[in-house]
């Protein structure tokens, strides 16, 4: 029986067009994951290993949380988030559909970019979607076996696959997952009886005091 808690990053450049410009957090990335830090301390939150991906926002984000109840934290790359903004080149240069500006046209480039992108449309995609399958599916069963209590600080393109497949559901479930999270939100995972199960999705405890509410972001 285990516990894995993911967290995502906090919010990271918004107006980033690359995966290089994007992989910072700004100062309101770095006060959430500081603010949800101050939370876990209070209540004496504990893990029995502690993990996050390689990028920057992901490091730093388990930096800023500051865990004292844990052991040193691991790297394991499993946890990078897709490469997103790549994709989108993608799309753009090989399907003439440029990632609209604002609006719910977003919403629907994104539903758009994954279907392609899982059919194999996607011509030298930065990973294939196997691949994407495949890192998180091993990344669940080695997170399980490290600990009771498991925390692994990542991206939301790896905790909506997480829980698409903890849940069995397909592309469609997972994009909404993923169009869903919160910087820093947290959600849970427990292994029980062969099986995943989901305890927590997306939860803000440290985001929904009223001085807080406008601190909540999605990119």
């Amino acid at each position: 029986m285990s516990v894995i808690t993911f967290v995502r990053h906090g919010q990271a450049n918004s107006n980033a067009t690359t995966e290089e410009d994007y992989d910072r957090l700004s100062d309101l990335g770095r006060q959430q994951a500081q603010w949800l830090g101050q939370l876990w301390d209070d209540s004496e939150m504990a893990f029995d290993a502690a993990f996050s991906g390689t990028l920057t926002r992901q490091i730093d984000t388990l930096d800023l949380l500051d865990v004292k109840r844990a052991p040193a934290a691991q790297r394991d790359e499993r946890l990078n988030e897709i490469q997103y903004h790549n994709l989108v080149a993608c799309m753009e240069q090989q399907f003439n559909m440029p990632l609209p500006a604002e609006g719910t046209g977003f919403i629907d480039h994104f539903h758009t970019t994954f279907e392609k992108w899982e059919q194999g449309e996607i011509q030298s995609p930065p990973e294939t979607w196997d691949n994407y399958e495949t890192r998180v599916q091993t990344l669940l069963d080695d997170l399980r076996h490290a600990g009771q209590n498991v925390l692994a600080v990542t991206s939301g393109g790896i905790v909506a696959m997480a829980l698409a497949q903890a849940l069995g559901v397909g592309r469609t479930v997972l994009v909404k997952f993923l169009l869903e999270g919160v910087n820093t939100g947290v959600t849970q995972l427990h292994y029980l009886h062969g099986s995943w199960h989901i305890k927590q999705f997306n939860a803000v405890p440290h985001l929904e005091i009223s001085q807080r509410l406008d601190k909540r972001t999605y990119y």
